[in-house]
């Protein structure tokens, strides 16, 4: 994470604590630390498309994380889905009225 005060490549995400980062946490900000310049600043957490906080790496890493994380949430999806529908199948067949067969 780049620091917007020194502009150095040296921040770290740093501990929340008070009513002020529990406000930014509702929209999303988490605060920074500079290990450089000591600077305390907040960012976005999906702030991947940042080039001015974002170095390259960090923003391949994001979205890269983001497509793996995408790929499993239609995998789960999908068979969440699947088991439904047997689900709903074995209903249906337990439920089914029985016509008993004639003479």
């Amino acid at each position: 994470m780049i620091c917007p005060k020194c502009n150095e490549n040296r921040a770290h995400r740093s501990h929340r604590s008070g009513i002020k980062d529990r406000l930014y946490r509702l929209v999303e900000m988490i605060p920074y630390r500079c290990h450089n310049c000591s600077a305390r600043f907040y960012a976005y957490r999906a702030g991947e498309s940042s080039s001015k906080l974002r170095t390259r790496e960090e923003q391949k890493i994001m979205q890269l994380r983001r497509r793996l994380k995408w790929k499993r949430s239609k995998r789960e999806l999908a068979v969440y889905g699947i088991a439904a529908i047997i689900f709903l199948a074995f209903l249906y067949m337990e439920l089914q009225q029985r016509v008993p067969a004639g003479d």
